[in-house]
């Protein structure tokens, strides 16, 4: 036996160690320091630190542990879509049907100019399909985090969530709609290529609408107490996460509809007005930085090109988009500007769509990574700068934190 038998051995410490949350650590202090000292988003620093630990940077954190951890990005991605389902708000667009018009032609114009600018540099028009798809979808969490950091309140900001929610929900269907292209081009079974993209769509909205009534049951048993409330919704977004993987269905479409269907069948009021709080902000912080860890910085040099090239024609086509009907949808052009400009982040939900088609399809993937990877490198830095810009610069921020 050996002497020192008790200490413990340095490997077995070194695996056991909590990375997420010395990843929290490490994001939280990045992200005051960059706010208290640059006065920019805290987001940034949770974004950097990630990135610089990741497997594709310092290593600290390996792909096992990524992996590990991928549930944690899976629930914060469904929190934020849950919650940002719960502010759209129907009776608003029927009241304002050009803020609906403004949704629509923005995301189509955000994917012909995407689209044609990427069939422009010689992308196959396959991978211009797909990457214009992609980058119709507004990173909601960054919105959702820039407007509470500022404690944003106004039209822009509003408008912002909401046309973020709707570009989510409209990348999904088009990536989806897409996917009988791709197992054309595959040479799949043409079943697949016609019953998938339903499956994908119809299938996520089927199950949002068991769950939202399934909540709505349990409310009525639980009543109208909020911390009973919070803890039965966020463990069925858990499980709604779960089912939409197990099922392989669209999870931010299920989640997104999941928020939306409850506000709209909730005749009662059964459900009150839910705030994440701290768990929602511990939630954000890692999803974050697991998202700037799982990019592979390594395909930004080989499609920087093509990747500027969709950033530059996705902020043209949405400012293109807004901008044309701000009149109708009662919005001074200023404004408008500012809201197109609001939702120029992109993140998390493009990745979790180029998984999704990677995951399907590996060699289309694969070509699609180095253009839309070196897209969401750019405004994982240059998002949520220009968000925070759009929301004070229309003054919609709360003085102190100007």
């Amino acid at each position: 036996m050996q002497e020192l038998f008790y200490l413990p051995g340095v490997r077995a410490a070194v695996r056991g160690l909590p990375w997420h949350a010395l990843l929290l650590l490490g994001t939280v202090l990045a992200g005051e320091a960059v706010q208290r000292w640059l006065h920019l988003p805290r987001m940034l620093g949770w974004i950097a630190v990630g990135a610089l630990l990741g497997p594709h940077a310092l290593g600290a954190i390996d792909s096992a542990a990524l992996a590990a951890m991928a549930p944690i990005v899976q629930v914060a991605m469904g929190v934020v879509l849950f919650e940002l389902g719960q502010r759209v708000d129907p009776a608003w667009l029927r009241r304002n049907p050009g803020l609906l018009g403004t949704s629509a032609l923005e995301a189509v114009c955000a994917f012909g100019a995407v689209f044609a600018v990427l069939l422009a540099v010689d992308a196959p028009p396959l991978i211009a399909a797909v990457a214009a798809a992609i980058g119709i979808s507004t990173s909601p969490a960054v919105i959702l985090t820039v407007a509470r950091e500022l404690r944003a309140q106004g039209q822009v900001t509003e408008r912002a969530l909401l046309l973020s929610a709707l570009n989510s929900a409209y990348a999904f269907v088009a990536v989806g709609g897409l996917m009988s292209w791709v197992a054309r081009e595959h040479a799949l079974d043409w079943r697949a290529a016609v019953l998938y993209p339903l499956y994908l769509v119809f299938g996520s909205l089927v199950a949002a609408l068991a769950f939202a009534w399934g909540t709505l049951a349990l409310l009525r048993l639980l009543g109208r107490r909020h911390d009973a409330q919070f803890l039965c919704v966020l463990a069925l977004v858990a499980v709604a996460v779960w089912a939409a993987d197990v099922l392989r269905l669209s999870t931010a479409l299920t989640l997104l509809a999941y928020g939306v269907g409850i506000r709209i069948l909730d005749r009662r009021r059964l459900f009150v007005a839910l705030s994440f709080g701290r768990v929602g902000a511990i939630l954000l912080i890692l999803l974050f930085a697991l998202t700037a860890a799982r990019l592979d910085w390594r395909l930004v040099g080989s499609g920087a090109l093509a990747g500027g090239v969709l950033v530059a024609a996705r902020l043209a086509g949405k400012q293109i988009g807004v901008l044309a009907l701000a009149p109708l949808a009662a919005l001074p052009v200023r404004k408008a500007s500012l809201l197109a400009l609001a939702l120029a982040p992109m993140s998390a939900v493009a990745i979790v769509l180029l998984h999704d088609t990677a995951r399907l399809y590996p060699r289309l993937g694969a070509e699609l990574g180095a253009i839309v990877v070196s897209a969401i490198a750019i405004m994982e830095l240059l998002g949520p700068l220009l968000a925070h810009f759009a929301l004070v610069r229309a003054g919609e921020a709360a003085p102190h934190e100007v």
